[in-house]
């Protein structure tokens, strides 16, 4: 897809990101964003023209994000809650089970059985595997590690922690299934650094981040099936967030499928809201 703005326009727009760093503006990024979450090609174009009216050189990230929010929710409600997608799993914190209660639900749908906070045995100790997923001819030992903000990389340390790990769990579980090979992956809502990308690399260390691997990364698995958590719906509070997460309602696909009355029963609240976040939910899962 080619971006048509003419490029005298963004040529000399620096935007800064949320680690602090400088960089060019990049409109075609913004572009795919955009027509991921729902706008089409004239919609996109139209809306970064609004965006790029209304910043300065500098300008961060977060705030081209805003805008861009904004605007696309003045074209279609539902893809302005898409493009909060970023957004809505910060706000699966503070602490990281909901995010491991979420990933081990995105792999529900992908044909995984899973069990989540597990005890393992290793060889030498014994360790807490965040969720440990089967699936055909494949057991997969999952670290999961949250961020509540943006700019937080996963380190080298990390990935070497978690591979170290694996290699005391490994031994036990390939005696315990030993028709199935056995794997270590390292999960994160935010990037990994360069470095612990070339440490996973090396050790056949299973990296999944923000868009990585490259059109395999969590955003893609997560809009390829619309499995969208329910942080993403806009004007709910944190306290019921967590009311619904408790009671595993974690997918917008599990609120759209329960009934009005029961939500208002759930969240406390009248039932003609519970009606409302129940029509939201629908209108973004299939």
């Amino acid at each position: 897809m080619t971006y048509n703005i003419k490029k005298h326009t963004t040529m000399k727009t620096k935007v800064t990101k949320a680690s602090g760093a400088i960089e060019d503006l990049n409109p075609g990024k913004l572009q795919t964003s955009l027509v991921r979450s729902g706008a089409d090609r004239e919609q996109a174009e139209e809306i970064i023209e609004k965006v790029l009216r209304e910043i300065e050189p500098y300008t961060s990230t977060k705030k081209i994000y805003r805008l861009a929010k904004k605007y696309l929710g003045q074209f279609n409600h539902a893809s302005g809650l898409r493009y909060s997608l970023k957004r809505a799993l910060f706000r699966l914190g503070p602490s990281g089970y909901p995010f491991e209660k979420y990933f081990g639900e995105l792999l529900k749908y992908n044909g995984y059985q899973v069990s989540i906070g597990v005890i393992r045995k290793g060889k030498c100790v014994n360790h807490e595997v965040d969720v440990f997923a089967v699936k055909d001819r494949h057991v997969s030992l999952i670290e999961c590690k949250y961020h509540n903000k943006a700019g937080i990389a996963t380190d080298v340390k990390i990935a070497m922690y978690v591979h170290s790990r694996f290699l005391d769990l490994s031994p036990v579980i390939k005696s315990q299934y030993p028709d199935k090979t056995c794997t270590a992956w390292l999960v994160t809502n935010t990037r990994c650094t360069s470095d612990a990308v070339q440490y996973a690399n090396c050790t056949g260390l299973k990296v999944i981040s923000w868009k990585y691997p490259d059109n395999e990364g969590l955003e893609k698995m997560i809009e390829d099936k619309r499995l969208y958590p329910v942080t993403i719906l806009s004007g709910v509070k944190s306290g019921l967030i967590k009311i619904l997460i408790k009671n595993n309602i974690i997918l917008l696909k599990d609120l759209a499928a329960i009934e009005s009355k029961e939500i208002a029963a759930i969240l406390s609240i009248p039932e003609n809201k519970a009606l409302t976040l129940k029509q939201q939910a629908g209108e973004l899962s299939p």
